[in-house]
């Protein structure tokens, strides 16, 4: 009996091993190919999308490049120096001053720029921000070979090394650039000359290609023929690798896309990408085992998971193999009591034991049953959640692939026409976090019992308290839908702040007809929902609702922001704030587009925190600052907040700045400089190269000093000197226009109406009306 017993035991074990081995191996291994395949597509969408962001923001930088060189060739100061038709010897001095102010002006601007300079080719002269020299005794040739057999406008040169002569200490930079033909349109018979801009590849490196894509592995620019543009790895700046198979396989391919190529005996994910502008090729190669670190980490943690249940499973399978083969031995065990003729009363209270074991084991199961039925209708939420996430980023986009699982989880969703919905709570600030929650699962529950009214759909929080809230229809209708959809978002408003004491922001997206297409209405939502900076809290706001922005009010936008970077210079707090509190106006009326708002305020950050540096201040104090600003400006929920903190910097920096030129010492030659230009600032023919002969200084020397001490340079001090001097003309006086600019020394109104316009924001007419309203509302 002994033998039965242990034949039977090791059987049974025996047996239940290998199936729970074969059960768990099969689950873990097909979570495994499921999950894996995920990740890695979501890797490969993901790296692709940052080199798609890599390339868009260096074409961004290129084409503002580009677009200054061209504001720069319709210049008046161009055309006179290209063609060398001057009126007078004065006017050639005039004009010459103006042009290198011009290029001075397009390098301060923008601090990828390494140099520009302008070539004639009637003249065979070369101007720069710096000077104006012959052809022969120029620094940099090397451009004029290369763009001669070009047949184009333009042409963006091969990275070159760049040693500028003329400069007080001459560094060797590595540089990109960027050739224009003057006229902007001409055939190369008939060029005039030519505008050349040099752009620090180290600069445009570090800004373009950022820390994400370089921390996985190597990313690096090559242009048609395969010559690296730009590289972490100095060395290889300008060298042709077209030869290596993986450029080469690049290459031949065109467009975009990635392949799995060993390189070095490693493998690596190469992604590449074109830029049609300039025709560079942007590649990453990634090593593999960098890129599948998640894949390896999934297979970790499913092997410790497998590893787990299997000691589970043997551990089940011993309790499981004495419960089941206990009842045999307690019949045996009767049987041979019953041949001992055993008395009833030892019977009875054996039966009595049997039927107790089998109600725990009974209660054990039932206990069990429930413990697993509360743990699949606890993980329903995130199950829904993954579904609903999975559909609006485009990953699960058939609805026939779907279908199982929303039934499971009790969604109901028409297979066509759909409209997103993305609502989020106002002042989230405000709520605590464990309000919020509640708040969004509250709002989420509300949403789908309207919606299920009419039509069918669902609502889901996604991150932060944040509900997307998707719709379907039955019938092809957009106008009616979209009707229909709004009709349920302000419903939701309204419930939200009648019971909730909240508001709630709902952003609407257009009508798509397949789920494929899910993605994009919920893009146009969040869209959508960006305008509550601009339109207010508590709205229902539809991407169709939106108006387009015309560059032309882009172009009002920069001239102000222009004008207020002018006014930081001469550190005039009162014009500071009057200029900003107009460009706000201008930006909410006009309904500009929430990011283009805060773009151009953090470019009039940046730019401002330039000038500070040039003066001296302390750079590390302004970056940090800026930093901070700018994870405040991106987070503001209205253009009141960001107003708000742009406003507190300007003041900031201006009390800084007033605080340094209070401290800075005196110059007496520059002081008897300010006082002649004082006096004879009224003479249209005042200029530095006169007031150099008057002083007996050389022009580059006097331009330097002058510029150390006043900040400035001479033409912009001039300028600044001149309407502030018209400003109190227009204010005290009832002089025509024509006779002030003869007063401050405008020999031509036209000149002196388009100078003060572009200073002030207004022309002197508009200035003189505000004053005078000014001043009926003060009385």
């Amino acid at each position: 009996m002994r033998l039965a017993k242990r034949n039977i035991t090791k059987a049974a074990g025996l047996i239940y091993v290998v199936i729970f081995f074969v059960i768990i191996s099969a689950t873990v291994w097909l979570s495994y190919i499921n999950t894996t395949k995920s990740l890695r597509q979501e890797l490969i969408y993901s790296n692709t999308a940052l080199l798609h962001q890599v390339m868009q923001k260096m074409e961004m930088i290129l084409r503002e490049v580009d677009k200054g060189a061209l504001n720069l060739l319709q210049e008046s100061e161009t055309r006179m120096f290209m063609d060398g038709n001057y009126n007078s010897e004065l006017d050639r001095l005039m004009r010459f001053d103006n042009l290198i102010h011009n290029l001075e002006n397009m390098v301060n601007s923008n601090t990828l720029i390494h140099s520009a300079y302008l070539y004639s080719y009637g003249q065979k002269k070369y101007v720069s921000a710096y000077t104006a020299t012959d052809e022969e005794s120029f620094f940099d040739k090397s451009w004029k070979e290369q763009f001669d057999q070009f047949e184009g406008y333009y042409k963006w040169l091969g990275v070159r090394t760049l040693e500028d002569k003329s400069t007080q200490f001459p560094v060797q930079k590595k540089v990109l650039t960027l050739v224009r033909s003057y006229p902007s349109v001409t055939s190369p018979s008939f060029r005039k000359g030519a505008l050349i801009v040099n752009i620090d590849e180290a600069m445009i490196y570090d800004s373009s290609l950022n820390e994400d894509v370089r921390r996985l592995g190597q990313a690096f620019i090559i242009d048609e023929s395969g010559q690296v543009i730009s590289h972490s790895d100095k060395s290889l700046l300008g060298q042709h690798i077209a030869d290596r198979s993986e450029i080469a396989r690049i290459m031949q391919s065109g467009g975009e896309g990635n392949f799995t190529k060993t390189i070095d005996g490693v493998p690596n994910l190469v992604f590449y990408a074109s830029l049609g502008y300039t025709g560079w090729k942007y590649v990453s190669i990634i090593p593999s085992l960098q890129l599948n670190r998640e894949l390896l980490t999934v297979r970790n943690w499913l092997l410790l998971i497998a590893l787990f249940m299997f000691v589970a499973a043997i551990a089940a399978v011993f309790w499981v193999n004495a419960v089941t083969y206990r009842p045999f031995e307690r019949f045996v065990r009767s049987i041979n009591r019953q041949l001992n003729s055993r008395n009833g009363k030892e019977r009875r209270d054996e039966e009595l034991g049997n039927l107790e074991t089998a109600k725990g084991l009974f209660d054990s199961f039932l206990e069990e049953h429930d413990s697993m039925q509360r743990q699949v209708r606890q993980s329903i939420p995130a199950m829904k959640w993954r579904l609903i996430s999975d559909m609006l980023m485009g990953y699960r986009n058939t609805y026939r692939d779907v279908k199982p699982s929303l039934e499971w989880l009790g969604i109901r969703l028409y297979p066509a026409h759909y409209i997103v919905m993305s609502a989020e709570f106002d002042q989230k600030t405000r709520i605590s976090a464990k309000d919020l929650p509640l708040y969004a699962y509250a709002l989420s529950n509300v949403a789908e019992e309207l919606i299920n009214a009419e039509s069918q759909g669902t609502a889901v929080e996604v991150v932060d308290g944040r509900v997307v809230i998707i719709i379907s229809f039955e019938e092809e209708d957009p106008h009616s839908n979209i009707l229909r959809a709004l009709s349920v978002a302000d419903l939701i408003k309204a419930f939200v702040e009648e019971q909730f004491n909240q508001t709630v922001t709902i952003g609407v997206g257009r009508q798509y007809k397949e789920l494929e297409e899910l993605h994009k209405s919920y893009r146009e939502a969040n869209e959508a929902m960006q305008y509550r900076i601009l339109l207010g809290a508590n709205n229902v706001i539809s991407v169709e609702d939106i108006e387009d922005f015309s560059s032309q009010h882009v172009y009002r936008l920069f001239d102000l922001t222009e004008a207020v970077l002018d006014a930081v210079k001469a550190a005039d707090v009162v014009e500071v704030g009057r200029l900003l509190e107009m460009l706000f106006q201008q930006a909410m009326q006009e309904s500009v587009p929430p990011k283009l708002l805060k773009q151009i305020c953090m470019q009039m950050v940046l730019r401002s925190l330039k000038i500070g540096s040039d003066i001296g201040l302390s750079t590390g104090v302004l970056n940090e600052g800026g930093v901070e600003l700018y994870e405040k400006v991106d987070c503001a929920e209205n253009a009141v907040d960001i107003k708000r903190d742009i406003t507190g910097f300007f003041d900031n920096l201006l009390a800084r700045i007033t605080e340094k030129r209070n401290n800075r010492g005196s110059n007496e030659m520059v002081d008897n400089i300010l006082k002649y230009i004082a006096k004879h600032y009224v003479h249209s023919d005042l200029s530095l190269n006169l007031i150099a002969d008057t002083f007996q200084l050389s022009v580059p020397y006097l331009s330097k000093i002058f510029k150390d001490y006043t900040e400035r340079n001479f033409t912009d001090y001039l300028i600044q000197l001149r309407i502030t001097k018209a400003k109190q003309l227009l204010e005290d006086g009832n002089d025509k226009v024509a006779e002030i600019a003869v007063k401050i020394g405008y020999s031509n109104s036209h000149s002196f109406i388009r100078i003060f316009k572009k200073v002030t924001g207004m022309t002197p007419g508009e200035y003189r009306e505000h004053i005078i309203l000014k001043r009926s509302m003060q009385k």
